[in-house]
């Protein structure tokens, strides 16, 4: 114990967390008052309070709890449902009329609490605060950002807070607090300033509480489903007590030593065999319809429904990825979030619409507000060209709820301009049918109509009592293209389309009411295959990319720590009967490796034939097969011995089929599929025609196209890592193919999820006497050695893996190894 206190003699005198204390004042002695410092370094899954050296355990998803570059140093990364750490402190030896706190945080998003009601419990940023007890104090969050710090004094709880103040995110914040019984007044600092001051009467007695502390969470639980919803989502760093009233000369705030990174790691998933590399999602966690396509200052963006929190619905943000390419994303920063009174539930989904008259030539999201009592329209617009930030509309609402008449549920708004108006339609029901109502907008009031007009209604029930994503894009020839995503029609949850034209009040008049299905047949019924389509047009082609639900359960999406992903994107055109004909965008051709690939024609089949030396979870599958009589062609993808997933066609029944069922594997359709997908094609091929089989594999999603215009995507979970194998095969009687190809694709292309560092784990840095040891330092990497005032104490680029570096002894240094997709950074007691 003496040791230790020791070792932190000049850290205290010189900064804690941050916070500038007077040396002059210490007189470079022990300063007994310190009672707890968390470092937030961690090593392996622990983190260690410095003052005692005792460790505690990080609770985590994975049981790998994440360290990145923090305000000092390191700091622990939280995932919003799993990350905390039950830790002690020696509580008996802290004061009963003085008291300090202060930590660094940098919030994602405020915390859950609950997705379906708004309430204001609040959680603990850390804290040993007991009500039952009326006991100890906290720093806490509540759903909306509020922020506070809260103690007990004598028995009854004392909060401070600007309650009109929420905390900022996707930036570090020091809080500070302080309780003075002499005074009778409890401070709360943030980032230096002053927030706030309350007061209190009486023997002014702190309820100092008990040795638990916990750091992301408060001590009591709350959940939605299976996952829990009062944790932290960002970064905690340098969390210190003291057994005093810190004066406000020792508080002189100096700025954080790194930038709040709240990317996520790659590291969380980077085992996990079931992400895809080159279909766009998020980093982690949640996300749902992609209903923001747009090319905008040479890059594609992916506006979508994500909760950062958690694997789970609740409380929807704007999320946002990047390319170049439509193939290779990068995620960046939430869009928009759930803000304002009239979006507190969520920012639901809606539309990127740019026009020079509307929008001023920028991009605008055009979005859903829930406020817990009903839905509105809003809009908003980027702060700049790369479109990171956004402004909320200060007219917002601009359609301020439903029309009369209709269901209560009104939303998804899609804007289009037919004939130099501009005109909105959202999803709802009338009567008890799926309809999209229809918006004019006003360019000399620069309002929009909200007078029930219906832009289009189902005829029957059997296309759905709800419509959600309505979409209408303009096609060659004068047509257009209307999309829907059903709620109860004839096969449940599915995407339909319709072709027509637009009559010059902006309604819709299709060529047929009868709509057509998106995915071929029953493959995108019931919430299964592509949903939800947002369109955007480039270049003469009309490129489209959906969500595709993975239709786990729960308890899955809590072990893999994510929940869902969107379709390879497709090109889509019309032909002469209107119906839709679907490609794979051609970019994919870009991914081929030519070192492993296979190619063949003329190709007699019958039994299998093995494609190598074509292999793996993420490849390319091409075959031009001649039909025959044969029961049965295609191919066997995720092989391994007699196990494997069948993708064949059969001519008899001139169905369709991906076969799962003698694969292990999660299983996503129990009860429904059951792991066999069979779908009568539309058009028969006669014998000694052409069938054609193009299929993309990415790990947990097949994207299949069919003789140049049907297509599919469907999820299937294989567990074993090694099924790898892929074949060709015909099965009684032999098929000939004119062409079979296949290839690799190249992963390495691939930036799905956040581009970071890679934050290395194996780097092994700690003192010995004089003497700072680095152990397992990729070559040609840069290591920089920092006192604790920021000053530069030594920085050379090494080209030994392990060393050492000679320093004064008794002082606390960080030290930061940087080199090529490395980043390490630690805090060092020499």
């Amino acid at each position: 114990m003496k040791t230790n206190l020791k070792l932190i003699t000049l850290f205290v005198g010189l900064f804690i967390g941050n916070i500038q204390l007077n040396a002059k004042n210490l007189n470079n002695s022990v300063d007994q008052t310190l009672v707890a410092f968390f470092p937030m370094e961690v090593t392996g899954n622990v983190i260690t309070e410095t003052v005692s050296g005792n460790s505690f355990l990080v609770q985590n998803n994975f049981n790998k709890p994440e360290n990145v570059p923090g305000a000092v140093g390191n700091a622990l990364r939280l995932d919003g449902y799993s990350t905390f750490c039950n830790a002690q402190i020696n509580a008996t030896v802290l004061s009963q009329s003085a008291l300090t706190v202060s930590l660094w945080c940098a919030l994602e998003t405020n915390p859950m609490m609950d997705p379906n009601n708004n309430v204001t419990t609040e959680t603990y940023i850390a804290g040993n605060m007991d009500d039952n007890l009326k006991t100890g104090f906290a720093f806490t969050l509540n759903a909306t950002g509020n922020y506070a710090f809260e103690v007990y004094v004598d028995g009854t709880k004392i909060t401070c807070s600007n309650f009109n103040e929420i905390l900022p995110v996707y930036e570090w914040e020091q809080l500070v607090a302080t309780v003075n019984s002499a005074s009778k007044e409890v401070n709360l600092y943030r980032n230096g300033q002053l927030i706030s001051s309350s007061y209190f009467f009486g023997k002014g007695v702190i309820n100092s509480g008990g040795n638990s502390f916990i750091i992301g969470k408060s001590f009591a639980n709350t959940y939605a489903d299976i996952f829990r919803t009062n944790t932290i989502n960002g970064l905690i760093d340098d969390i210190s007590i003291f057994s005093r009233v810190l004066t406000r000369s020792e508080l002189v705030y100096s700025l954080p030593q790194n930038a709040a990174d709240l990317s996520i790691p790659k590291s969380r998933h980077q085992n996990d065999f079931q992400r895809p590399e080159f279909h766009g999602l998020p980093a982690t966690n949640w996300t749902n319809e992609p209903h923001g396509l747009v090319y905008f200052n040479s890059k594609y963006h992916i506006f979508f429904q994500k909760n950062a929190n958690g694997p789970y619905w609740g409380k929807l943000h704007w999320g946002h990825i990047t390319s170049d390419d439509l193939l290779n994303w990068k995620e960046e920063k939430i869009a928009l979030s759930n803000t304002n009174s009239y979006d507190m539930k969520g920012n639901w989904s809606g539309c990127v619409f740019t026009d020079e008259v509307l929008t001023g030539g920028k991009p605008n999201i055009f979005y859903t507000g829930v406020d817990y009592a009903k839905a509105s329209i809003n809009q908003a617009e980027p702060v700049a060209d790369d479109l990171i930030n956004w402004n909320k509309d200060i007219r917002n609402p601009i359609i301020p709820n439903r029309p009369a008449g209709l269901s209560d549920d009104f939303r998804d708004p899609y804007v289009f301009k037919s004939n130099g108006d501009f005109y909105l339609i959202a999803g709802t029901s009338r009567n008890g049918l799926g309809a999209a109502t229809l918006h004019k907008f006003d360019q000399v009031t620069k309002t929009w109509s909200n007078d029930g007009r219906i832009f289009y209604q189902a005829i029957n029930t059997g296309y759905g009592f709800f419509w959600e994503m309505p979409v209408i894009v303009p096609m060659p020839d004068g047509k257009w293209l209307f999309l829907v995503t059903t709620l109860g029609g004839n096969q449940g949850v599915e995407t339909l389309y319709w072709v027509g034209t637009i009559n010059s009040d902006g309604t819709f008049n299709p060529f047929s009411a009868t709509p057509k299905e998106v995915e071929l047949g029953i493959m995108g019924s019931n919430g299964y295959g592509l949903l939800s389509p947002s369109i955007m047009q480039k270049d003469g082609k009309t490129i489209a990319i959906g969500i595709v639900p993975d239709k786990l359960p729960s308890n899955y999406n809590l072990q893999l720590g994510w929940a869902h992903l969107y379709s390879l994107p497709r090109e889509w055109t019309l032909d002469a009967n209107n119906n839709l004909i679907q490609q794979p965008y051609s970019g994919t051709q870009n991914m081929r490796d030519g070192s492993s690939a296979f190619s063949s024609t003329n190709l007699d089949v019958s039994g299998s034939i093995s494609l190598a030396p074509v292999s793996g979870k993420a490849l390319e599958i091409d075959g031009n097969f001649i039909v025959s009589a044969a029961v049965r062609f295609g191919f066997h993808v995720r092989k391994k011995d007699t196990n494997f997933i069948s993708v064949h066609y059969t001519p008899s029944t001139n169905k369709f089929t991906i076969d799962a069922q003698n694969v292990t594997r999660l299983s996503n359709d129990a009860g429904s599929f059951n792991g066999l997908y069979e779908s009568v094609l539309p058009q028969k091929p006669a014998l000694g025609e052409t069938m054609r089989i193009h299929i993309f594999i990415d790990h947990s999603i097949m994207d299949i196209f069919i003789n140049n215009q049907f297509a599919f995507s469907i999820r299937v979970f294989p567990t074993d890592s090694s099924a790898e194998d892929v074949e060709a095969f015909s099965d009684g009687g032999t098929t000939t193919a004119s062409s079979i190809q296949a290839w690799k694709l190249n992963s390495a292309l691939n930036s799905t999820g956040v581009s970071s560092p890679t934050i290395e784990n194996n780097i092994k840095v700690y003192s010995n006497g004089d003497n700072l040891i680095y152990e397992n330092v990729p070559y040609h990497s840069d290591i920089t050695v920092y006192n604790l005032q920021g000053q530069k104490i030594i920085s050379q680029r090494y080209d030994i893996n392990s060393g050492k570096i000679e320093l004064t002894k008794n002082q606390i240094y960080i030290v930061k190894i940087k080199g090529d997709n490395v980043f390490f950074s630690k805090k060092i007691l020499m």
